[in-house]
């Protein structure tokens, strides 16, 4: 039996385009994982509670948990090494003011993406995206500075 004749060129190649087909359907979860999009259109504001601040991340991302007079939110704050960096305490039974974006997340939940976190007892608020709705952490400089500390202050 020749081997050239056990493969047709064909089936091969229809068996290739399948498995490549599966590999793309497969990794689109990790990809739409690093990039959770931003709608100004859907932008709302929310004061609440946060609960259940765990170190859990959803989609990669620090979350917690916020519960206003009418509904519960996951929050989407930022990557947990960018969270550490700029020194954010988050802790259960603060009282917040979130600024994000809603949408629904794969499970079903309610979320915000957040562009801005007031503590309401402090004043203090941390900006995590900048005027064009892009992440701050993203930029370049913000990643390797040391100097971000100054500009995100612990209090």
């Amino acid at each position: 039996m020749n081997a050239h004749k056990a493969f047709e060129p064909k089936v091969v190649l229809y068996l290739f385009f399948i498995l490549f087909t599966l590999l793309l359907l497969t990794n689109h979860d990790s990809v739409h994982a690093k990039s959770i999009g931003y709608d100004e259109n859907t932008e709302i504001v929310v004061r609440g509670t946060i609960k259940h601040c765990t170190a859990r991340s959803y989609m990669q991302l620090q979350c917690f948990t916020l519960q206003s007079k009418t509904r519960v939110f996951r929050v989407i704050v930022a990557p947990q090494w960018f969270v550490r960096r700029i020194g954010l305490k988050l802790k259960d039974g603060t009282n917040v003011e979130v600024v994000g974006s809603k949408f629904f997340g794969r499970d079903g939940c309610l979320c915000l993406s957040a562009r801005s976190l007031k503590f309401l007892s402090s004043g203090r608020n941390i900006m995590l995206r900048d005027g064009s709705c892009k992440p701050v952490w993203q930029n370049s400089c913000v990643r390797e500075s040391s100097c971000i500390r100054i500009f995100y202050q612990s209090q």
